[in-house]
C-alpha cells in the first residue's frame, strides 16, 4: 500500500464540473441569461447532460481569496440542493454562475433566494401533459 490520498474526496454525482473552454464558449454564445442584485447566470439546456454541470465566475472584485472561495462553496451547495426533490430546479444542462461585488457578504438565505430566482428565470418550460 501507499500513503493515503491527499485532498478532499470527489463529489458524489449530484452536480458535475465544466472544465473545457469550448463548453464555456457555448454557454456564453447560446446560454439563457438572468441576473439578480448580486448574482448572474447563463444556462444551456442540454438533455444529455445529467447530472448538470456547474461552473463559477467569481472575480477578484468580489473580495479576498477567502471570501471568493467561501462564496464558491456556498453557491456549489445551493446548486447541489437545486438538483434534489421531485421537481428539481436544475435537473440537466450546463450552468455558469457569477457574482457581483458584495455577494460574498450576503447571508446564506439571501443567496439561496437569489439562486432560486436565477434558476426559475432560465430553466426550460416543461409542458404538462
Amino acid at each position: 500500500e501507499g500513503p493515503p490520498p491527499q485532498g478532499s474526496h470527489p463529489a458524489v454525482g449530484l452536480i458535475g464540473r465544466i472544465s473545457e473552454r469550448r463548453e464555456f464558449e457555448r454557454l456564453t454564445r447560446h446560454g439563457r441569461r438572468a441576473r439578480t442584485a448580486s448574482l448572474w447566470c447563463r444556462y444551456l439546456d442540454e438533455p444529455d447532460v445529467v447530472p448538470p454541470r456547474v461552473a463559477f465566475a467569481i472575480a477578484r472584485s468580489v473580495g479576498s481569496a477567502v471570501t471568493r472561495n467561501r462564496l464558491r462553496r456556498r453557491l456549489r451547495e445551493l446548486a447541489r440542493r437545486a438538483t434534489l426533490g421531485d421537481a428539481p430546479l436544475l435537473a440537466r444542462g450546463q450552468l455558469l454562475i457569477g457574482a457581483h461585488p458584495g455577494a460574498g457578504e450576503l447571508p446564506f438565505d439571501t443567496l439561496e433566494r437569489e439562486v432560486s430566482t436565477l434558476l426559475r428565470a432560465v430553466r426550460p418550460v416543461v409542458a404538462s401533459s
